[in-house]
């Protein structure tokens, strides 16, 4: 389990970070999602201890992850922006590797360049960008890691090659009890594949919670009823958002649908009253809306 608790930081006068809690268990895909500038990026450097805290502290498995702390041998790191050695190939730069972990996998290696048709002996930085995140990917998963960060590692990749990304991370979380932190704005992506998402806005931790419970808890309907209401009758059931086409209404809420429900049956000429599904874009969406972000003037 990677706990982070209470990380605060600064760089010069600029609050980066501010109580920064994170939760993410063993056989879990954890999604860090936020607004641009946020923070996500630099959270995972300081899990990485390429950043030092100003407060709080950062855990794996019960022990304290400090710079040199021999249980970074088992995170790896996958950067947006991705660095490779002057003419080293994916096969130069596997070998490098080998020697800093100690689980790294030929085996593994060898099946994933074949999985993804990628080129072993080409040197890296005359790859596609596309190309580069697929080398960057293999490495991480022949390294078997215990913990594994991924930095936007889909931004630029086609949606096969996406999918293909995607089966062999869960088939890993599944297999080796690994803990994965993705850090993307490709919020369709991680709908399909996190277990629990953690919400950022201007360095801080809006919301973090399993995916499905985060679903259950903010809900959205769609009723029409004969005639005009007042909105501010529905005060009580927390509409956060209303959009309304033509005659029919769309609530995105907190409060309880059932009882909104009978309400509006017992008040009023219910024509219409639907449950719609929520996609973590849409949370997103809603908990930035919650905190002004995309409602400037």
């Amino acid at each position: 389990m990677l706990e982070v608790s209470n990380l605060s930081k600064k760089f010069g006068d600029f609050q980066v970070l501010e109580n920064i809690n994170i939760n993410a268990e063993k056989n879990q895909i954890y999604g860090l999602v936020g607004s641009n500038g946020c923070g996500k990026t630099t959270i995972l450097k300081h899990i990485m201890r390429i950043y030092k805290e100003d407060e709080g502290y950062i855990s794996f498995d019960g022990e304290e992850v400090l710079e040199g702390s021999e249980i970074i041998k088992d995170f790896y790191y996958v950067q947006d922006i991705l660095y490779f050695p002057y003419q080293y190939t994916l096969n130069k730069l596997f070998q490098y590797e080998k020697l800093m972990y100690e689980n790294m996998s030929e085996e593994k290696f060898q099946y994933l360049l074949k999985y993804f048709n990628v080129d072993g002996n080409k040197v890296l930085n005359k790859m596609s960008k596309g190309q580069k995140k697929q080398a960057a990917f293999v490495l991480a998963i022949a390294a078997q890691p215990k913990l594994l960060l991924l930095d936007e590692i889909v931004d630029g990749l086609d949606g096969v090659i996406k999918r293909k990304f995607w089966d062999v991370l869960l088939k890993e979380v599944m297999e080796n009890s690994m803990t994965v932190i993705i850090s993307s704005h490709d919020l369709k992506e991680l709908d399909n594949i996190c277990d629990k998402v953690g919400i950022m806005h201007e360095g801080k931790i809006l919301k973090e919670e399993n995916l499905e419970k985060m679903k259950e808890e903010i809900k959205r309907v769609q009723f029409a009823v004969d005639g005009e209401f007042d909105l501010g009758e529905l005060k009580e059931y927390n509409i956060l958002k209303t959009t309304k086409i033509g005659s029919v209404y769309i609530c995105t809420l907190t409060g309880n649908i059932e009882d909104l429900r009978k309400y509006l049956q017992s008040n009023y000429n219910l024509l219409l009253f639907d449950t719609l599904s929520m996609s973590l874009e849409e949370i997103f969406i809603t908990e930035l809306g919650g905190v002004g972000y995309g409602k400037e003037e």
